[in-house]
């Protein structure tokens, strides 16, 4: 398991993404997209992905084969209470970074 339990920018994003429901990869990764406003190729996605599982801010599942849709079975994932927990660490950093404060602003 990986050292780290805070969450960098890119995670804070992917995790935000995941609180109201689990995504699969290319969902996660157009949604990231659109809130970020940058391009995540597939395999750094992945990679951020399995890293983020290591973390245990989030667990995996293998979707069910759908004959109409063909292709490769998806992958979802969905965010875990440390995951919840990471998340809301960076919110309070970044709110004492950039409204200095925070909650006591």
């Amino acid at each position: 398991m990986a050292k780290s339990k805070s969450a960098n920018t890119r995670e804070a994003v992917l995790l935000a993404l995941l609180v109201n429901g689990e995504k699969y990869g290319r969902e996660l990764r157009d949604a990231y997209e659109k809130q970020a406003g940058k391009r995540m190729p597939l395999g750094s996605l992945y990679v951020t992905l399995d890293r983020m599982e290591d973390k245990g801010f989030l667990k995996s599942r293998m979707g069910d084969s759908v004959a109409d849709r063909g292709g490769n079975r998806r992958k979802y994932y969905r965010i875990l209470a440390n995951g919840h927990a990471a998340l809301t660490g960076y919110q309070t950093v970044a709110s004492s970074v950039f409204f200095g404060g925070g909650a006591h602003a």
